[in-house]
């Protein structure tokens, strides 16, 4: 079960509200299950007289989605990741997945390093030639560097990961496979996994239809039985759904001066770059049929065939603060409090395209009933990242 704002408050320490997460309403947030099996084997070999490995892996899963939120329906439903429109696209889903890697070490130490290089490349190919229904590439890159610095028991540490997800052969990349940042693993001023480029996807949402006085206007019928009823009359309009889809391009780039006080303690002033984008934005494509239904019910909307992508949320966003790292020896891994502040942040007023007007409604009434609809799906709402945290937690960024 993946709840967005759930985990994002567990790993903060604190009761996140989900305007912080996901924008106005919690059913913005992508809140799905997952359930499934398979396996992974793999094998590696040293290289002889080097510091380098080679390895290959092999994994293998059928898995089956279900959405919980109005966002992660629409997102899961109708992204055209098996070529499948519809629930159907939710079941069945076939990984089949072989990543060679490399990977080089000099690191003096693996919890407390003063020099050396650590680098691992891989390349993740997921296809039908090998079995499932899932056509993915995922190449990546992590590197990391320590050195002395400016004062001889001081250390300077340089760290580099990028990631690049995209599907093929007509197919996209399964939603949960994306890249979302943020966190004390990657940029430590920002909410868990809340870095995410911000997008819409076409669908449709129910109103109910107003009187001109206000009040609900229903319909009378006629049941089997002979008993006359009176129901709500609603009507269907065509709107744009708010996602976090996250991103198909992650790189993320860290720096720290860690300075040791006394003992097991530590000061690091650290600097965090995260990027999270849609360098392909071909890859948030809806399955066609889908988008041809609503135009044929709405033609006046002229959907297209892929999501829409909010300008201003793919922005690079920056963090900078002060840690204190105290080594714990029962676990051997350091107890961290941290402060960090964003010079960088998405500070926005969210804008969809608009794809109803006034000429749609019966009435002014219903019309602006309408409006509120739109704004809880995030129509002119404010979307602004936090200045500034202050967190404590176990382990180290890199």
């Amino acid at each position: 079960s993946y709840n967005q704002t759930q985990q994002a408050s567990i790993l903060a320490g604190s009761n996140l509200p989900s305007s912080e997460i996901c924008g106005s309403t919690p059913q913005n947030c992508l809140n799905y299950v997952t359930n499934g099996r398979g396996f992974t084997t793999f094998a590696s070999y040293n290289l002889r007289r080097s510091f380098a490995r080679v390895g290959v892996s092999y994994g293998f899963s059928d898995q089956s989605v279900t959405p919980l939120t109005a966002s992660a329906t629409a997102y899961f439903t109708y992204l055209d990741f098996q070529g499948v429109g519809g629930p159907n696209s939710l079941t069945g889903i076939k990984t089949s997945t072989i990543t060679p890697t490399y990977a080089y070490n000099t690191v003096n130490h693996p919890i407390t390093p003063t020099h050396g290089l650590r680098t691992n490349l891989s390349f993740g190919f997921t296809g039908t030639a090998i079995g499932g229904n899932v056509n993915m590439l995922q190449p990546a890159v992590d590197v990391a560097y320590f050195r002395r610095g400016f004062f001889k028991t001081n250390v300077m540490g340089f760290h580099l990961n990028a990631r690049f997800i995209t599907g093929y052969g007509g197919r996209v990349a399964p939603p949960y496979s994306r890249y979302y940042l943020g966190g004390e693993d990657d940029v430590r001023g920002f909410n868990l996994l809340t870095i995410s480029p911000i997008a819409y996807i076409p669908t449709t949402a129910t109103v109910n239809v107003l009187n001109n006085d206000g009040t609900q206007r229903y319909q009378r019928s006629v049941a089997a039985d002979g008993s006359v009823q009176f129901r709500a009359v609603q009507q269907t309009i065509p709107v744009y759904q708010f996602i976090l889809p996250g991103g198909d391009t992650a790189a993320v780039f860290n720096y720290e001066y860690r300075i040791p006080l006394i003992g097991p303690v530590t000061l690091a002033p650290f600097t965090d770059f995260g990027m999270d984008r849609l360098t392909l934005p071909s890859q948030l494509g809806l399955n066609a049929e889908r988008v041809d239904q609503l135009n044929a019910l709405f033609p006046q909307a002229s959907f297209g065939k892929q999501a829409y992508i909010q300008p201003g949320s793919q922005k690079i966003r920056i963090s900078t603060g002060l840690e204190l790292q105290v080594l714990m020896p029962v676990v051997n891994a350091p107890f961290r409090v941290y402060w960090a502040y964003n010079p960088s942040i998405v500070d926005l007023v969210l804008q969809p395209p608009v794809v109803i007007d006034r000429s749609f409604f019966p009435n002014n009434a219903t019309y602006n009933s309408a409006i509120n609809t739109l704004k809880s799906l995030g129509l002119g709402q404010s979307y602004v990242e936090r200045r500034s945290v202050f967190r404590f937690s176990i382990g180290r960024t890199f």
